[in-house]
């Protein structure tokens, strides 16, 4: 491409080119009528009436194409897109994910923004103000997408996005509407998607629903919310796991997101894990309520069970023979029964074959009571919450209750099957239980991930979309970060700061670790400035054109009365940002900045799915 170092280009100017054709085209009606009216030759006229229209016709491109490029400054309707629309779409390109219009910024876009922001940009705007807008009711500028008259269709290849995305907007900028977009696009892929909303936005929930009905597959809708229990599936956090100490960092991670650095959290991880493995002993899934059942009232049910079950695996035939003589002491069961049980496993069965989580079952009951209650105070709280009310049916499913009849999911099928899932929180209400359950999620959907990615073949892709990602951010959100890729998972995480995730995780460290994961920026409307800065220093670099005038005037001391001056211009150039941040805080509603693609620059704007 040819560069000329000295092209200069002020938009924002007056038309003078359309002024200079209207001129000439007047000049060459005034020959005309000249001819018409008077009785000299013709031949000059039409000489004269033929060089202006050329001149005129040499001035229409250059004036007609800045009255387009000043035009759109007005702004663009507000689009409405339907589902139909976008399934044909989706139906020409397949293989990518549609964002909706707009252009792919570069130089001259920058150079554009730089001219407007040195003049009062109201006087150029409100000469191309559409008559039926009213300035007053706008949010944000609209001349930010009008700088580039033409507008194409914007394309993201799929395997672009499992580099895994973060939305960035403040409240009311249009992150919901483009989660629409973007959920409805998974579906009609038929793909699985997973929805995290702590808010439990009704609008979001709607949408996506009747997104699969249009597709035809309005049974593989799913919706959970506390809320709203008897609407819910039912869902254990807790079935997957590939080794049982996952389950009570899950737990233990909930109260300290930080580490185990807090002896009382790590007590409570390793009670959590004594249970678990007891559970394990006896052919029992872990879930919520036995783990709160054993922590409260004592594991003494569980020393019989485990005993009894691992005794009759290692002794076989000879298991009722040998543990006759010890319960001859004594009958019932409880504190009295366990402790037979510990003596006969310490007799007849430890030397035939130890057994480690046996024995760490074995120390959790014997530890002081009332020692054991103040270590595990910080634990209950916890349980307390995830176990109450209908949280009890909805997080710990019993598959033999034959009375509730609302189905139970766990998210293997929803990958397998290619279903939709809304996981409203109710964090607006309670959000101590909210944030609980969603970073429980999050542990199940890494522990799926780990499971896909060691054995899993020909994985289906699973969409992730995380509203108010701060509400649940984890260290099991940023493993799915770092490793979800090689399981078929794609992340959209939606914030309205920066700072939400630093507060969240504690660490700024940990934040850009976040960050650092996400591939692809999209940035609606964002007000904090720290984030605004974090989004343009991502972007590259770029030099701006403009134009120095000087003026001068002297004498000289030995011939005072002469005088001198002089009057300069010289084009400048100097390093710019390709995006000011400034311009962040003033998108109107549904437009965005994105980086996407390895570092492709897009100014889109998100359409309005209806029915």
């Amino acid at each position: 491409m040819e560069y000329n170092a000295l092209a200069y280009e002020m938009p924002w100017r007056a038309n003078y080119e359309a002024r200079a054709s209207a001129v000439w085209m007047l000049s060459a009606g005034a020959a005309l009528a000249a001819d018409y009216l008077t009785t000299m030759p013709s031949q000059p006229f039409w000489y004269m009436a033929g060089i202006s229209v050329v001149m005129g016709a040499i001035r229409i491109p250059g004036a007609f194409k800045l009255k387009t490029l000043q035009k759109h400054l007005a702004g663009r309707e507000l689009e409405f897109f339907s589902l139909d629309d976008l399934r044909k779409k989706h139906e020409s390109h397949q293989d990518y994910l549609w964002l909706g219009q707009g252009f792919e910024w570069e130089n001259r876009h920058t150079q554009r923004v730089f001219e407007m922001l040195k003049l009062d940009w109201s006087s150029v705007t409100n000469k191309v103000k559409k008559k039926n807008t009213d300035p007053n009711k706008s949010i944000g500028q609209t001349w930010i997408h009008g700088i580039e008259p033409k507008e194409e269709e914007i394309y993201q290849p799929l395997k672009d996005a499992e580099g895994h995305t973060a939305i960035i907007g403040t409240t009311g900028s249009g992150k919901t509407r483009l989660f629409d977009l973007l959920i409805s696009q998974g579906i009609m892929r038929g793909e699985a998607s997973i929805i995290i909303d702590p808010k439990g936005d009704q609008d979001l929930v709607d949408n996506a629903k009747r997104a699969c009905e249009a597709t035809g597959i309005g049974e593989k809708f799913l919706y959970f919310n506390p809320a709203f229990p008897e609407k819910s599936v039912r869902i254990d956090p807790l079935r997957n796991f590939t080794r049982s100490t996952e389950l009570a960092t899950r737990l233990a991670i909930l109260i300290s997101p930080d580490g185990m650095s807090d002896p009382f959290i790590s007590f409570g991880w390793m009670a959590l894990n004594h249970i678990v493995n007891g559970l394990l002993l006896v052919h029992q899934k872990p879930n919520l309520l036995n783990l709160r059942y054993y922590l409260e009232g004592g594991p003494s049910g569980l020393v019989i069970e485990a005993t009894q079950a691992f005794a009759e695996r290692i002794l076989g035939t000879n298991y009722e023979e040998k543990i006759a003589p010890y319960l001859q002491r004594g009958a019932g069961g409880g504190d009295k029964l366990a402790v037979q049980m510990m003596r006969f496993y310490d007799a007849e069965v430890k030397p035939e074959k130890e057994n480690y989580e046996l024995q760490g079952l074995y120390s959790m009951y014997q530890h002081e009571r009332q020692h054991f209650a103040k270590m595990i105070a910080t634990l209950m709280p916890l349980m307390n919450m995830l176990t109450s009310g209908s949280l009890a049916s909805l997080l710990s499913p019993d598959p033999d209750d034959i009375e509730d009849t609302r189905p139970i999911v766990d998210i293997p099928k929803v990958l397998n099957e290619g279903m939709t899932l809304c996981i409203g929180l109710d964090s607006l209400p309670d959000s101590m239980v909210g944030t609980a359950i969603g970073s429980l999620f999050a542990s199940e959907l890494t522990a799926v991930a780990g499971n896909r990615y060691n054995y899993g073949v020909n994985n289906n892709p699973l969409n992730l979309y995380i509203d108010e990602a701060a509400e649940v951010l984890n260290h099991s959100v940023i493993q799915l970060l770092n490793k979800g890729r090689g399981a078929g998972f794609r992340l959209f995480l939606a914030t309205q700061t920066i700072a939400d995730f630093t507060a969240r995780l504690g660490d700024e460290a940990k934040a850009l670790q976040v960050l650092g994961n996400l591939n692809n920026i999209i940035a609606l409307r964002v007000i904090d400035t720290k984030t605004q800065q974090y989004i343009v220093d991502g972007l590259p670099k770029t030099r701006v054109k403009y134009v120095m005038r000087t003026q001068g005037q002297g004498t000289d001391s030995n011939e005072p009365i002469l005088h001198g001056g002089n009057l300069g211009e010289r084009l400048m150039e100097e390093e710019y940002e390709m995006i000011p941040p400034q311009l962040l805080g003033m998108l109107p509603n549904l437009e965005y900045v994105a980086k996407i693609s390895g570092g492709k620059i897009i100014k889109g704007r998100v359409p309005i799915l209806t029915v």
